[in-house]
């Protein structure tokens, strides 16, 4: 049984089942029944139920069949669709960031933490380190709206992303490809940058079309 410390059990049991989602250990389509985390965590059925409608809030659960939650599948439209929404977001605020000529000594902290990430670190300590440094990276467009808007987005990006490791074996792969990115944006080129960012994004849903 796993031992949940933090200040609130329905945090707690939020946040140990979105790490076991995000890690790939729950993965796409596996259950998400009261009786399977009651076993797990020993945690009464009150704060599951409530830590469930959290995560479906979250869009870490959804309903199959109009019944019993599952983690979600995310088709290739969902894919597609995530990024219509995501590519532009950061697109514009990639341009703002180099007209406006901002310190990135923000993302450059959050990279070095991922450069610096031992080989045994789990994949969900990744997606979240990769998640925000891409935060940070919008953040500094300076948009209170942006961002409200994009970090909305996050959860169920982090979702694909749980399906991506095999893609950057040891996640080093990941760290190099954000230092390319990072780069681009400080060469204070806007079409470099958008350019980078553009095929940065589009890889990552080439790697998720190739998993179907």
């Amino acid at each position: 049984m796993t031992a949940l410390q933090t200040t609130s059990t329905r945090d707690a049991l939020v946040a140990e089942v979105r790490k076991l989602i995000l890690s790939g250990e729950l993965a796409p389509g596996s259950s998400l029944t009261e009786t399977m985390l009651a076993s797990m965590f020993g945690v009464a059925r009150p704060t599951i139920r409530s830590a469930l409608q959290e995560l479906v809030a979250r869009n870490l659960a959804q309903r199959a069949n109009g019944r019993s939650l599952v983690v979600p599948v995310l088709t290739e439209a969902d894919v597609q669709d995530l990024f219509l929404v995501r590519t532009p977001l950061e697109l514009e605020a990639v341009r703002v960031i180099v007209e406006s000529g901002v310190s990135l000594d923000g993302p450059e902290r959050l990279l070095a933490r991922m450069d610096a990430l031992p080989p045994d670190t789990s994949w969900a300590d990744r997606v979240e380190l990769h998640t925000e440094f891409h935060i940070a990276l919008v953040e500094l467009a300076g948009s209170p709206r942006l961002n409200r808007v994009y970090p909305a987005l996050q959860e169920e990006m982090q979702l694909c992303l749980a399906q991506l490791h095999t893609f950057y074996p040891g996640g080093k792969a990941l760290a190099a490809e954000h230092r390319q990115l990072l780069a681009a944006i400080a060469s204070g080129d806007v079409h470099t940058a958008q350019t980078e960012m553009r095929s940065h994004l589009s890889g990552a849903i080439r790697h998720l079309a190739a998993r179907r």
